[in-house]
Order: structure tokens, then C-alpha cells, then sequence
């Protein structure tokens, strides 16, 4: 197994191995790097509101309930231009930017789905700028209006029209999501659940949540999962983008950029296959 080492033990049987556990490829330890600060975020997101509760409960209009709520809007996950907003912006264009890469390599190898990524490149771009512009909140109004004040999952209006618009970009890349190799298609395909779940299903419930209980516990709970799952959707995409491309030293100096090796011939064509596949991401 690639990264793995075997390490014949010392003692016991006689020709016995001792297997160490795989050492984590370099985009799985940047994977788990931002899992870990996504993590820390939520709970940093919790643990100041509840601060800033206990404050206001033990001392209400004092110093210290503004100095909590400073903190709060600092790292609360439903307020806007703040860390974890950031965040989560920084952790799409990341997305975007590896999309537009291989958008490149794959156009300078002929390959046929150099538009899908670039597409993708362009469409995560766009949510990486509505993460600190929101410019989702700009359609509850005329949804509002159209469905007449729809409550329950609808509550925050803007679900319906943003799910029909994920189901139609979505139908679009469904040939090119085939396309991809087995692992990459499996990665980018859960990445793509996990987030549009928690933006369109777990926002629905967070909608009903409010109605049911008011901005209480249980809401802070369900807002502070979506948030958290739209950012492991992230990091998920992240990782399924840099797991095909290598970074290797050229004999005469510097570095080459490919989604995997060049064959032998030294054409402009990439080969870039998952280990465990045979397909191709340019064909």
C-alpha cells in the first residue's frame, strides 16, 4: 500500500511483519487540519452565546455581558462578516481555485471537460463571494411574496428557489460527474451532499426550529450543525480537488504541476487516474 511501511519485528515468529498504519497523504493532513479548525469554530461559535447568556442571566446591561457579545459576533456562526464567515468564504475559493487549475490542465490536454471546470471554478467563486456578501437574504422577499408567507420549512423563503436552482445546475454536471474517476467522483459526489443538505435541508429545519421555539437552544444547535456540515462539504471538495494533482521537481529545476504523471511521449496530455481506477480525467 502506498505511504504504508512494513517493519519485520524483532522477536516472536520467525519472518513475522509488523505493518505500520499508512502515513496520511499531504492533502488528507490538510483535510484534517480544516476539519479541525471548522470543529473549533462551532464550538467556539456555542460556547460564547452560552457565555454571553450566563453573563447577561448573572449581570444584566454590565461590561462584562458587552464584552461577551463582542466576542459572540466574533465567532457566531449565524452572524455575517466574522471568522467563521470567513472561513467558509476562504474555504470555497480554495475549491474554486484548485477547479480552475485542473480546468487549465485539463484544456492545455484537450481533454473534453475543461468548460465543466471551469464552470465549477466560476460557480464556486459565486458562493464563495455570497458567504460574506449573503447574497442568498436578498431573495426572501419576492419568494415571500410569491408564496404567500409560506411558514414551517419554507420559513426562510429563499430554500425553495435556491434548491431549484441546485437541482438545475446539478442536472448539468451530471455527465460530467460520471466522467470522473471512481474515488474523486465518490468524494466530489458526497462533498456536493453533505453541503447542499445542510444549506437547503438542515436550513429548512433550522426555519422550523425558530418558529416552534423561538432563538433558544435548540435553534442555536441546528444552525451551528448547518454551518458546520456546509464547511466539512467544503473541505471534502477541497480534498476530492487536490487528491489528483502532484507537484514534482523537474531534472533541469523548478517544479511541475500536473493532476498526475505525463506519459513517456511528453505531449500536453495529462493522465490523470485515481489509483484504485482506470478512468480518466481527460480523455
Amino acid at each position: 500500500m502506498a505511504g504504508s511501511h512494513e517493519v519485520r519485528a524483532s522477536g516472536g515468529r520467525a519472518g513475522g511483519v509488523r505493518r505500520r498504519r499508512p502515513v496520511a497523504s499531504p492533502p488528507a493532513r490538510v483535510a484534517l487540519l480544516l476539519l479541525g479548525v471548522a470543529g473549533l469554530l462551532v464550538a467556539l461559535s456555542l460556547a460564547t452565546r452560552y457565555g454571553a447568556y450566563r453573563a447577561e442571566v448573572a449581570a444584566p446591561g454590565s461590561a462584562q455581558v458587552a464584552a461577551w457579545k463582542v466576542v459572540m459576533k466574533l465567532f457566531d456562526v449565524n452572524s455575517e462578516n466574522n471568522v467563521p464567515t470567513w472561513f467558509s468564504s476562504l474555504l470555497l475559493f480554495g475549491d474554486a481555485l484548485l477547479a480552475g487549475l485542473v480546468a487549465a490542465l485539463v484544456r492545455r490536454a484537450g481533454g473534453r471537460d475543461a468548460g465543466h471546470w471551469a464552470a465549477l471554478a466560476v460557480l464556486l467563486s459565486l458562493l464563495s463571494l455570497d458567504e460574506v456578501a449573503s447574497l442568498h437574504e436578498r431573495l426572501p422577499d419576492p419568494a415571500t411574496a410569491l408564496l404567500g408567507g409560506a411558514g414551517g420549512a419554507l420559513h426562510f423563503a429563499w430554500v425553495l428557489p435556491g434548491a431549484l436552482l441546485a437541482l438545475l445546475v446539478g442536472s448539468a454536471f451530471v455527465g460530467f460527474l460520471t466522467r470522473l474517476p471512481g474515488s474523486t467522483r465518490r468524494l466530489v459526489a458526497t462533498a456536493g451532499v453533505v453541503y447542499l443538505g445542510a444549506a437547503v435541508g438542515v436550513e429548512s429545519l433550522s426555519g422550523m426550529v425558530l418558529e416552534a421555539q423561538g432563538d433558544r437552544a435548540m435553534y442555536l444547535l441546528v444552525s451551528a450543525a448547518e454551518e458546520g456540515l456546509e464547511m466539512v462539504g467544503s473541505v471534502l471538495l477541497l480534498y476530492a480537488f487536490m487528491r489528483p494533482l502532484r507537484l514534482r521537481p523537474d531534472p533541469d529545476g523548478g517544479y511541475h504541476l500536473s493532476a498526475a504523471a505525463l506519459p513517456a511521449t511528453g505531449r500536453a496530455f495529462l493522465d490523470v487516474t485515481d489509483g484504485d481506477a482506470t478512468r480518466q480525467l481527460v480523455r
